[in-house]
């Protein structure tokens, strides 16, 4: 039946009279709507424009003449009660004329007011001195400021000072500066205020074009080529001057940074002594806390002998400052004995290099990753200001440049403009108290300082410490970073960090070695903030780059561990890319990576390893994971430095015959993950690092031995063999990392070390292993299947053949023996990643497939499986699919239930279409044999097509998937013990009903399999009844959504727009409805998962 509306609205009542003009009916209902407070906008908009009324003549009644001028009919001018049944309406209309009588008075009042300038009269014009005189003497008239302020106000506007032009309009509140017609109304509008200055200078002669004077014989024709001529060399002699100062600015720069490196090397091989940092270390009690209370001594002079056998007996005893031993809170004051370092004429550029060469590459690229990236246009804008210097005479000159910035910008948000005001004062007041204020002063100018304008004010303490002469001591600065360090915003710590970091090149070396490093060491240890730390560390990395004092080694090593097992992982990565390797440059020059370095990274391994036995919480698990994994890590990182602290040796040298190639392999070049490890740039040996490295690996070095060879072979190898011991099969991530770097090492060390010195030592436990699994051992708990992987992965740096046979060994030892193969599989996975081992792997397991024993074909089955995925696809054409098709038509019914998984992988990875296509074929062979699917390929058939359903096309699931699960499930019901049957099934359909299928298929094969399946569920699985009732509400309701709808075309052509709409809204209500069903399944339901497949 038909519905029809009840109620009409307002709004269409009004849209039906204005349509059928019906104008005096609209308007009473207006004005009665008006009276309720039920105003309409579509009557409010109509009878407010005049323009609806121009064309129409209202006849004014006989009784009531309202006679008007030239005024329009509008809203306000009609008579709103003359059909009003009231008999007051005289009386009313008479109110009505005197109200717009008075209105009328005050429109000609305001047009007379805003009457201007008349015609004038014509007549003579006076001259410019005269009127010059008029207008200076008569005051502004009111119509002119009005117009003046139009102009003035259009020009902001043009020019985007939006700001000014608000400020403007509000001081003018009278004025409407959006109409020209407030000015005057008989005032045509002027041109804009730029045109009209341009014509003033035209007319004035200040912007007149060259002209000929007629008394004067001047012929500006004959001048005019020569005038170009020389205007086009002028700009080209600018050009060339700008050129010229760019180079010049260029060969400057090399200059400097070639007499920086030339300095260096003098000061080194000159003042070897006085250059080195010595001396002791007097604690003095105090009940002072202030951070900054350091009483520098200078150091005694001592001979060369002294200093060496010292600096050995220093090196001889392994001592580790603890964190606790150098709080900065502690309350004593220490006392420090610095060297005394000579300024001469041929000293470096930079104001305080440290003592301690480094080569200037690696300088280069220790600060362009520790400084603070300061952009070039902020600092060349900060440095133009203090280009004359900053002294009391230049002081005036800089106020001069910078207040007229500060004035007008001041109050919106520009106080970086204060920056170099406040440096200057700071620079060159003489009250240390007053120079404290205005450094809090500038620390606060920004309640949380951004990174932008953080970049200004360390760019500004950067240009004035350029200005300096002697290196800063900077106790001042330091004070107030040490006090915003505790500050509870972070940009303000962050500020704090990289105002050390940026002043660290300018500092004293005692200020370094003490304030600065005490500082930050707090902050590592305190700060709440991830991103704050990872600064720290940063500031750090260039502090250890520029020490130069051997005795704060061991602190440095301490914080840089304690940044290394840091909870963020930001802050790991930022000191196992830039702290550890700086640090390792430093202890390599200083001989203690392999004696203190080293062995404490991987004593830190060892012991967390080790703690994995006795502690099995979740989270305590997961959290050493991750701390070994950087550590290893870090290993990987500081791969070059071992192989330079082994390879630097007299031994070596003596070897290096000329013509050895100085470039280094690409091998090796790859296990440099950034210039900063790569030993080009860090390495400062008097030697070509080339040649030595060359050197080192060509030779067997079976009859040569030294101290730093017999640690790697003695003591690192063990150390790394003990620790894939202790590592369980299961701990997939931790021993990936592992063998990564195991490769890494084989590969860094060379074929020849790995050979002589790796190899042998994995080979002896690797044989004890298989003793153990071919005498069959019951304890099989305490076998390392972990070397499994770590000798192969060993033997692929050497040679491909025996990886061949020693997988092809470790196939069958482990399938005869009964234990897993789950070290094979991460083996074989991480040696398919090397492109040139995949043919070795494949050929190794080939051997399996047409093994006598059906259990070794089982494993290779499985094995198969796991390498589909990472071989190329010539490989997988030629010899897996060949493999994998052999294995499923096996006559042991084991391994065909083994190779089954695998065909699904095949269809499911294969990149090959022809080879899909082909393992598609083999599965449909499989699953449709005339003699049925036996039980025991039943339950990884279900899976594997359960698994492939969503990569196959629509008519092979519903003619294959679809139909063998149905047949499956019908034959299940006459089977035995089927718990695990009946579970895979479950999860099957839960893929197949979110499939695509047709609505036959859903009918005839969906639904009658899953009713059979709700038999196997009641009777064996009663806790997935209410899983599978899920999937049966879904295969109904995609049943009755897959038919047509047809209620639309049913209906008749004499159906009303309402009826249809009606009709529309019940259909998307009832499909609202129905996929609602979908979506409650209780969140329980095992199958949801499974949704999420396709």
């Amino acid at each position: 039946c038909v519905t029809v509306k009840s109620t009409l609205s307002y709004e269409e009542i009004a849209t039906k009279l204005l349509n059928e003009k019906l104008l005096l009916t609209a308007l009473e209902l207006h004005a009665e709507l008006c009276e309720a407070g039920k105003e309409l906008p579509i009557l409010k908009e109509f009878f407010s424009n005049p323009n609806h009324f121009e064309n129409q003549s209202i006849k004014p009644e006989p009784y009531s003449p309202m006679p008007r001028s030239s005024s329009q009919a509008t809203l306000d001018s009609l008579d709103m009660t003359r059909y009003s049944e009231d008999g007051a309406g005289v009386d009313e209309r008479v109110a009505i004329l005197e109200f717009e009588l008075r209105k009328a008075r005050e429109s000609i009042s305001a047009l007379r007011a805003n009457l201007t300038v008349v015609t004038e009269s014509e007549g003579t014009t006076p001259d410019k001195c005269s009127d010059k005189h008029i207008i200076n003497g008569t005051p502004i008239k009111p119509h002119e400021q009005r117009a003046i302020n139009f102009l003035v106000n259009e020009y902001l506007l043009t020019s985007s000072y939006k700001l000014t032009s608000i400020t403007f309009s509000d001081e003018n509140e009278n004025q409407d500066f959006e109409d020209w017609h407030d000015v005057g109304l008989n005032i045509p509008k002027p041109a804009e205020l730029l045109q009209i200055y341009r014509e003033y200078m035209r007319a004035n002669g200040y912007d007149r074009s060259p002209s000929v004077s007629v008394g004067v014989q001047t012929d500006f024709c004959e001048l005019e080529p020569e005038t170009e001529t020389e205007k086009d060399e002028f700009k080209e002699m600018v050009k060339k001057v700008e050129e010229l100062q760019q180079q010049t600015a260029l060969l400057e720069q090399e200059r400097l940074d070639l007499q920086q490196f030339i300095a260096t090397s003098e000061n080194l091989s000159q003042n070897p002594v006085k250059q080195g940092s010595s001396g002791t270390i007097q604690t003095i009690n105090s009940n002072s806390t202030t951070p900054d209370k350091f009483e520098l001594l200078e150091t005694p002079a001592r001979d060369t002998s002294t200093v060496t056998q010292e600096a050995e007996e220093d090196d001889s005893v392994s001592v580790v400052v603890s964190l606790g031993e150098t709080d900065p809170g502690d309350k004593e004051w220490t006392r420090i004995q610095l060297p005394r370092v000579d300024v001469t004429e041929g000293s470096s550029i930079l104001p305080n290099p440290p003592s301690r060469h480094l080569p200037l590459k690696f300088k280069m690229e220790v600060i362009s990753h520790c400084l603070v990236n300061i952009p070039n246009s902020i600092i060349s804008a900060v440095e133009e200001i203090f280009k004359n210097g900053v002294t009391r005479d230049t002081l005036v000159q800089i106020l001069a440049q910078t207040l007229p910035r500060i004035v007008p910008n001041v109050i919106l948000n520009k106080r970086e403009e204060v920056i170099p005001l406040v440096l200057s004062a700071i620079r060159l007041h003489n009250d240390s108290a007053e120079r404290e204020k205005l450094l809090q002063l500038l620390f606060n100018l920004k309640k949380r300082p951004q990174e932008d304008e953080r970049q200004l004010i360390l760019a500004g303490f950067v240009a004035m410490a350029k200005l300096e002469d002697e290196p800063m001591e900077g106790e001042e600065i330091l004070t107030i970073c040490w006090e915003q360090s505790q500050h509870k915003y972070p940009e303000k710590r962050l500020l704090a960090v990289e105002c050390c970091s940026v002043l660290a090149p300018y500092m004293s070396v005692g200020i370094r070695n003490s304030l600065m490093l005490s500082m930050l060491q707090q902050m590592l240890l305190e700060d709440k903030d991830s991103t704050v730390r990872a600064s720290v560390v940063r500031s750090l990395a260039l502090l250890i780059a520029l020490m130069d004092d051997p005795d704060k080694y061991f602190q440095c090593e301490e914080l840089a561990l304690t940044a290394l097992h840091d909870t963020s992982p930001s802050v790991v990565e930022v000191a196992s890319s830039l702290l550890l390797p700086i640090l390792a440059q430093w202890a390599l020059s200083l001989k203690r990576l392999q004696t203190h370095l080293l062995p404490r990274i991987i004593s830190k391994v060892k012991s967390h390893l080790k703690s994995g036995y006795t502690q099995h919480s979740p989270n305590k698990d997961h959290v050493d994971e991750g701390k070994i994994v950087s550590s290893i890590a870090v290993l990987q990182y500081l791969l070059p430095h071992m192989i330079i602290c082994v390879a630097d040796t007299d031994v070596v040298r003596t070897y290096i015959e000329h013509g050895v190639s100085s470039d280094l392999s690409d091998v090796f070049l790859n296990l440099c993950h950034s210039n900063i490890v790569n030993p080009k740039l860090f390495y400062n040996g008097d030697v070509d690092i080339g040649s030595l490295l060359n050197t080192f690996f060509a030779n067997t070095w079976e009859n040569d031995s030294w101290p730093e060879l017999e640690w790697f072979t003695n003591k690192l190898v063990l150390d790394i063999l003990e620790m894939v011991k202790s590592i369980e099969i299961t701990q997939e991530t931790i021993l990936n990392a592992l063998l990564t770097y195991i490769h890494s090492l084989c590969l860094g060390f060379g074929r020849y070390v790995t050979q002589t010195r790796i190899q042998p030592i994995i080979a002896s436990e690797v044989t004890e292993l298989e003793q153990q699994l071919t005498t069959f051992a019951t304890d099989k708990k305490n076998m390392s299947l972990t070397l499994i992987p770590t000798y192969l992965i060993i033997l692929s740096t050497l040679n491909g053949i025996d990886v061949s046979k020693s997988l092809k060994q470790f196939l069958v030892a482990l399938s005869m023996s009964g234990t897993s193969i789950t070290s094979l599989q991460i083996a074989m996975i991480m040696l398919c990643t090397q492109e040139h081992m995949q043919e070795y792997v494949l050929s190794g397991l080939w051997d399996g497939v047409v093994h006598q024993r059906p259990i070794v074909r089982h494993a290779t089955a499985t094995l198969f499986g796991c390498v589909i995925a990472h071989v190329c696809d010539r490989l997988a054409s030629a010899k897996v699919v060949p493999a994998v098709v052999t294995l499923v038509s096996d006559p042991d019914i084991t391994v065909r239930s083994a190779a089954i998984p695998s065909l699904g992988r095949l269809i499911t990875e294969c990149k090959v279409r022809e080879m899909r296509d082909k393992a598609r074929l083999t599965l449909e062979t499989i699953a449709k044999e005339p003699q049925g699917v036996p039980p025991t390929l039943a339950l990884p058939l279900v899976s594997t097509l359960a698994f492939i359903a969503p990569n196959c096309p629509q008519n092979y699931i519903e003619d294959v998937i679809a139909t063998q699960l149905m047949g499956i499930t019908s034959s299940a019901l006459q089977q035995g013990r089927k718990i695990d049957l009946i579970s895979a099934l479950v999860e099957a359909y839960s893929v197949l009903v979110y499939c695509p299928l047709s609505n036959q298929c859903v009918s005839s094969v969906l639904l009658p399999g899953l009713k059979h399946l709700e038999q196997l569920v009641n009777q064996h699985l009663p806790q997935q009844k209410e899983a599978l009732r899920s999937l049966l509400r879904e295969a109904e309701s995609r049943q009755d959504l897959s038919k047509p709808m047809e209620r639309s075309l049913s209906m008749s052509s004499g159906l009303s727009l309402s009826m249809a709409t009606v009709n529309v809204g019940q259909g998307v209500e009832d499909m609202r409805q129905r996929v609602s069903k979908i979506f409650q399944q209780k969140t329980s339901s095992p199958s949801m998962s499974s949704i999420f497949r396709k």
